[in-house]
């Protein structure tokens, strides 16, 4: 299985999974001439898109993939918050599949309806990968994975010393996105003994370090995992 990065900030986020049967994305936070261009595809090459959550940047071009025929999967929540009654409609811990791709939703922690995260499972080559963006954290344990897309949104000392910001924001940030630390704790956590990917997701443009991110990362899991931020 392949995991590509299209966009990946708070101006825009979109996603592409494929084996060598199914095409899917994950996120349309971006527009949809954007998604063909960045993709290399054509978008009717795609099965499906799987929306996290209802925020602007994450589901920017639903009704457009929607009316052009496009599978969009989403929880009751999500499709209520951006008004998508034509949504395929997902519940946290319900698999089901799209091609060769078997999805388990589930719950992540976000200012948002009904967030979700993807845990997939291809039937062609028998990867196993899990996203989870726009999360403060995570409750589950993923065995087997080979691939892990999370967001890695912020540095606590950073944030502390930015003067720019209000409070009502940093504290909004503190409570709906996921830091650095947290994130090397759950990673610790974690079997990753089958895992050979790590993709950071969402680096906050003023709040993170890409290179400190990724070292504080590769300190925290096996040497062979490749820990890469996803490009903005």
């Amino acid at each position: 299985m392949i995991f590509k990065s299209l966009a990946s900030s708070s101006h825009g986020n979109a996603y592409v999974v494929s084996d060598r049967d199914t095409r899917i994305l994950i996120e349309c936070g971006i527009s949809h001439k954007k998604l063909q261009k960045l993709s290399g595809f054509s978008l009717s090459e795609f099965k499906a898109c799987l929306v996290s959550h209802e925020h602007n940047d994450h589901a920017k071009s639903v009704k457009e993939l929607i009316e052009r025929g496009m599978d969009v999967y989403m929880s009751f929540g999500t499709a209520e918050a951006i008004d998508a009654p034509h949504a395929q409609i997902i519940e946290a811990m319900e698999q089901f599949n799209v091609g060769s791709l078997d999805i388990v939703p589930f719950t992540t922690f976000h200012d948002a309806k009904e967030p979700l995260g993807f845990l997939i499972k291809s039937r062609v080559d028998g990867d196993v990968l899990a996203f989870a963006t726009d999360t403060v954290n995570l409750r589950y344990k993923f065995p087997g994975l080979n691939i892990l897309a999370i967001e890695a949104n912020y540095d606590k000392a950073v944030l502390e010393r930015s003067e720019k910001l209000p409070e009502k924001t940093k504290k909004r940030i503190t409570k709906t996105h996921m830091e650095i630390e947290t994130l090397c704790d759950y990673l610790k956590s974690l079997d990753l003994s089958e895992c050979r990917e790590i993709q950071l997701l969402h680096l906050s443009d003023a709040m993170s370090r890409e290179y400190e991110f990724i070292y504080k990362v590769k300190k925290s899991v096996p040497e062979t995992v490749k820990v890469t931020a996803c490009e903005k």
